[in-house]
């Protein structure tokens, strides 16, 4: 999973912008909170656990849902994205859906719960033994990869950072 991770992070580190954050809100020029709500207002009374997102996959790979977790990586650069413990050494990556907002770089190791359109894809065994072997690793343990993996991104709408 971890070669998953490392391809998903050159490919978010690209989309960064930039130009880093100075501290101030982009749309406003003020100086930006590091807790409260970003982007539209968060209705959390229906959220779920971040480890429970893979259940709430019953019929379609994309699905609207709101979640809870804890954030284990943002962008230290420009706030432009984020990342939620899913657990098992697995993240939800979290975009902000049209660039609308960003998040404090001091983000990570808070807690949040986001709100927007939730993503599944399957990652086949080839393009896995592809990344793996990007990686360095060697011929055995690209072998030993013989299942494909889900990975999970989330296009949030508005975020909540607490404190």
């Amino acid at each position: 999973m971890k070669y998953i991770s490392l391809i998903f992070f050159f490919l978010v580190a690209a989309a960064c912008q930039n130009t880093p954050q100075q501290g101030g809100h982009q749309k406003t020029g003020q100086p930006m909170p590091s807790t409260g709500n970003f982007g539209k207002e968060v209705n959390y009374e229906q959220a779920v656990p971040a480890d429970q997102v893979a259940a709430n996959f019953l019929e379609s790979d994309t699905i609207t849902l709101t979640v809870f977790g804890h954030i284990s990586a943002a962008c230290k650069h420009s706030g432009c994205w984020m990342d939620l413990d899913l657990g098992n050494d697995n993240s939800l990556h979290v975009t902000f859906e049209e660039e609308a907002f960003t998040v404090p770089l001091d983000a990570a190791g808070k807690n949040a719960i986001v709100q927007g359109i939730a993503i599944r894809e399957l990652i086949p065994v080839e393009t896995l033994r592809n990344y793996a072997r990007d990686e360095g690793k060697s011929e055995e343990e690209v072998a030993a990869i013989t299942v494909p993996v889900y990975y999970y991104e989330f296009i949030a709408d508005g975020i909540l950072i607490e404190e």
